[in-house]
């Protein structure tokens, strides 16, 4: 279905043409019909689908159907999106400052970890449409007593993921700011019974949209490698410097295992960023631009972080862990591999996350297949700095190493050993 036949206005098409898409996905098939018509959705979409532009071009032609030239500053806030992440929230105001740049339409994103001052003198301007974090959200409501009366249209991005981190009080709060009658948007990657719940108070005779996304892409190539826990980042540098790779996002469930494998890597002379929450805003972006701009050949990112992370020709990702929510790794896999490119994504798999690989494995629908590296098979001789270290316990390995290690704990220098030039 092509996007000119779902009504949208002409400012919006010529934008989409610019930006290259001609052929909605299913789920902005399915919902921007209903958007348009004011309807409260509840969505199952994931991260990837084309899920941004199905609540945001329908609720930009509202608004231009909605001239805002009389309005004053302070009541031309009308459309408020919240989402649980900053990267999320950045991801979002770019896209809609994208599908509005042939409009007078102006959108704001609003989020922690950096200065408030310019986030607030923005809105004291201005702005059409709002997109925030609930922390910071809640931050200018309290401290510059921003006004939501106004507000017609609700977004609640990645719902699953806001419940998961506790702000269900915000959310239902934010419906008692914003105008009694107004349209309320939720998408979620799961219809869990906390989301179904949330739903029933925020949806007024919603419509449910399912779109079956629990698959990856057929273009990404998926390996993976049974390794013990204890000797994973040694073989990370081995792949890395062997096929001399140069951008690798990797993967981990936790923020130590991120600095731990961060630590290991810089041994190896491998050049590479953490990023996860504990991370400042300013190093995450920092972080992010030097991994796009090919100064990182490798950036450790937690799934939370991640999320909303576009990284346009991302040959591959590695997950170094993984992930607890078997759907998580499903959106680790879509950062590689889009707008039709070939990806590839490399799980190193220990014998204590093999449950974890059936049940993904089950969700995706497909078997793995699965290589030992030669030199890494069971029994095969531990390095000397590993054999003091249970594969059962692997938060030793973090407390081992913090720090300036012992006499008795000091491990030969690596520096250097599996680093490549560029070609």
């Amino acid at each position: 279905m092509s996007f000119t036949s779902l009504g949208l206005s002409p400012l919006l098409l010529d934008a989409i043409d610019q930006s290259g898409y001609h052929t909605a996905t299913p789920v902005q098939q399915a919902v921007i019909p209903l958007a348009l018509k004011g309807r409260d959705i509840l969505a199952s979409a994931e991260t990837g689908t084309g899920k941004t532009a199905a609540f945001a071009l329908p609720l930009l032609h509202q608004l231009l159907q909605q001239p805002n030239t009389d309005i004053p500053q302070e009541q031309r806030l009308r459309v408020l999106i919240m989402t649980p992440t900053r990267e999320l929230a950045i991801q979002i105001e770019q896209n809609l400052i994208k599908y509005s740049q042939y409009s007078e339409l102006a959108t704001l994103a609003v989020y922690g970890g950096a200065s408030i001052n310019p986030q607030r003198k923005t809105l004291a301007q201005g702005v059409d449409v709002l997109v925030a974090t609930p922390g910071r959200l809640f931050d200018i409501i309290g401290q510059h007593e921003l006004d939501l009366s106004f507000v017609t249209h609700l977004v609640i991005d990645e719902a699953d993921r806001m419940l998961d981190l506790g702000f269900v009080k915000d959310i239902e709060k934010v419906k008692r700011l914003i105008a009694k009658q107004h349209q309320t948007m939720m998408f979620s990657a799961t219809f869990s019974e906390d989301v179904k719940s949330l739903a029933a108070n925020m949806l007024q005779q919603p419509e449910y949209i399912h779109v079956e996304t629990q698959t990856t892409a057929a273009n990404v190539a998926q390996q993976v490698y049974r390794v013990d826990a204890r000797r994973k980042a040694e073989l990370l540098s081995e792949l890395i410097g062997k096929h001399n790779w140069q951008q690798v996002m990797v993967f981990t469930s936790r923020k130590e295992t991120a600095e731990h494998l961060f630590r290991e890597l810089s041994l190896d002379g491998i050049k590479s960023a953490v990023f996860h929450g504990d991370k400042s805003q300013g190093a995450r972006n920092r972080a992010l631009e030097e991994f796009k701009a090919g100064q990182l050949r490798v950036l450790i990112a937690t799934d939370l972080a991640a999320r909303g992370l576009d990284i346009q020709a991302l040959p591959r990702v590695i997950n170094f862990e993984l992930p607890e929510e078997c759907e998580d790794y499903v959106h680790r896999v879509g950062r590689t591999g889009r707008a039709g490119l070939a990806g590839e994504a490399i799980s190193l798999v220990s014998p204590q996350e093999v449950l974890l690989l059936n049940e993904i494995e089950q969700l995706i629908g497909q078997t793995l297949p699965t290589l030992i590296p030669i030199g890494y098979e069971e029994g095969a001789p531990l390095p000397a700095r590993y054999r003091d270290i249970s594969p059962d316990k692997p938060k030793k390995v973090f407390k081992h190493r913090r720090g300036k290690p012992s006499q008795g704990d000091a491990k030969p220098s690596r520096k250097g050993k599996y680093a490549k030039a560029k070609k």
